[in-house]
């Protein structure tokens, strides 16, 4: 493993999600399901026509016992076997003979959510006054992430929410800041504009993939910190490799040298038990559309009470605004309300699931994978085995074979949907979250292992 791990760390391209051009063979089958898929969000589009909003023009109907239903089908009443797991799975609406398993880009909505968003559009097209207050949905995002309400930021995007801490801070010129050589564009981004603005240093680590433990990761990081420091920028997980960076400790040791840290966590809210107190971390970003699964232009930042201080909004003096906490970070003009509401309606979906079940299932599958990728000759995997430090995304390559030709064999072979990122040409990343299934896991490794076996059929570029 270590002679490829080259191929695994180097220049970070943004995440990208374009469908695979279907085969002329496979193209009608794929039509017909689409169509299905449209005339499926039809129906929930009709059937989600209700609200709670007073209002002469708006419609009224079942809202409460339409609520009830779907909570009922998916609230777990005995074992978590296929048997439930089928059952949740039954409340999405995804394309018909696609497997997907990229989540980590953007996930598919759930029906009632895709209704709740419906639900408050209508609302708005009916009323402008329909809008409603965002602090419930606030109030119910802090407690899903373990925060307290006035920590946290209704954003657009993690990006967005990564944005908001890097300007904010006070840097002067020579001030470093810290991170890692896999971090997203969307995490180290800002930083760069700051470096070539202001005069700070970027400066990063090279972290294996994987690692050989936390303490390991941790003494890296901790080795590069100087007295100049300012700032330890790290994900959680990191994207391309899947790498649950300990940021409970590296929290620990940041603070001991008096150095704030950072975190990326696009793909963290959704798949892992958030507890931000817990953590100790200063600043946490994070996305919506991913594996919480509420839909495009959603997500959340958390900044810690105690650097609220230290970070400036863009509106206002933070002297006018410090009794409203993170909420002076959110001033930018209009926002998609539909949207923001709707991440409340995605936190209720997975509670009623359970946070830890989600866990359980999103790690369960991917060591299903992980442990049929490690019995393939000439597959490397670069995400660790270990539950402490990997979650539900697996990068995985194999030897001599270009990335896209693994990516086209999957979706030609068994209609396995995963992202054609432009990291390198080699590394394949595959999310596994609670609505997939054991059975097209192991429809991922029978096509890796038909590679393995037919190599040369494989090894030109297409």
């Amino acid at each position: 493993m270590h002679g490829h791990r080259n191929k695994l760390i180097g220049k970070v391209g943004e995440e990208t999600m374009k469908m695979p051009r279907e085969n002329s063979k496979n193209r009608s089958s794929v039509n017909v399901s689409r169509r299905g898929f449209l005339q499926g969000s039809m129906a929930a589009v009709v059937g989600g026509l209700t609200t709670n909003v007073s209002s002469p023009t708006v419609l009224h109907g079942a809202t409460k016992s339409s609520n009830q239903l779907w909570r009922e089908r998916i609230r777990p009443t005995g074992s978590l076997d296929e048997m439930y797991w089928a059952r949740v799975r039954k409340e999405f609406n995804i394309v018909d003979d696609i497997s997907y398993m990229n989540n980590g880009t953007m996930g598919p909505i759930p029906n009632p959510v895709v209704e709740a968003q419906t639900r408050y559009l209508r609302d708005l097209a009916a009323d402008p006054r329909a809008g409603g207050s965002l602090e419930p949905v606030r109030e119910k995002l802090a407690s899903f992430v373990g925060a307290d309400p006035d920590e946290i930021v209704l954003t657009r995007s993690t990006t967005e929410g990564m944005k908001i801490f890097c300007r904010g801070l006070d840097l002067q010129p020579g001030d470093e800041i810290l991170m890692s050589s896999h971090e997203h564009p969307g995490g180290y981004g800002s930083w760069r504009a700051r470096e070539d603005r202001d005069g700070i240093i970027v400066r990063t680590v090279d972290i294996p993939a994987p690692p050989e433990s936390a303490d390991q990761v941790i003494d890296i990081c901790e080795a590069a910190i100087t007295t100049k420091t300012r700032v330890l920028v790290v994900s959680y997980p990191i994207f391309v490799t899947g790498l649950l960076m300990p940021i409970k400790g590296l929290a620990e040791m940041a603070h001991r040298h008096g150095v704030l840290i950072s975190v990326d966590g696009a793909h963290a809210l959704g798949m892992l038990d958030l507890q931000l107190h817990d953590s100790g971390v200063d600043h946490f970003s994070t996305a919506g559309q991913k594996w919480l699964l509420a839909g495009s232009g959603t997500g959340l930042a958390y900044f810690k009470r105690d650097v609220q201080e230290q970070v400036w909004g863009d509106m206002w003096r933070r002297t006018d605004r410090n009794e409203e906490g993170a909420r002076k970070y959110e001033v930018s003009g209009q926002r998609h309300i539909p949207s923001a509401r709707g991440m409340g309606d995605a936190v209720d979906f997975q509670l009623a699931i359970g946070k830890q079940n989600i866990q359980a299932r999103v790690q369960t599958l991917a060591n299903q994978l992980k442990t049929g990728l490690h019995e393939i000759p000439g597959v490397g995997i670069g995400t660790s085995g270990s539950a402490e430090m990997s979650g539900g995304l697996t990068t995985f390559f194999i030897d001599g074979i270009p990335k896209a030709n693994t990516q086209k064999a999957l979706m030609d072979r068994e209609h396995i949907y995963i992202p054609g990122s432009s990291l390198n040409d080699f590394a394949c990343r595959v999310s596994t979250h609670f609505y997939n299934t054991p059975n097209e896991v192991d429809r991922v490794l029978s096509v890796v292992r038909h590679i393995a076996e037919n190599r040369s059929a494989y090894s030109t570029a297409v």
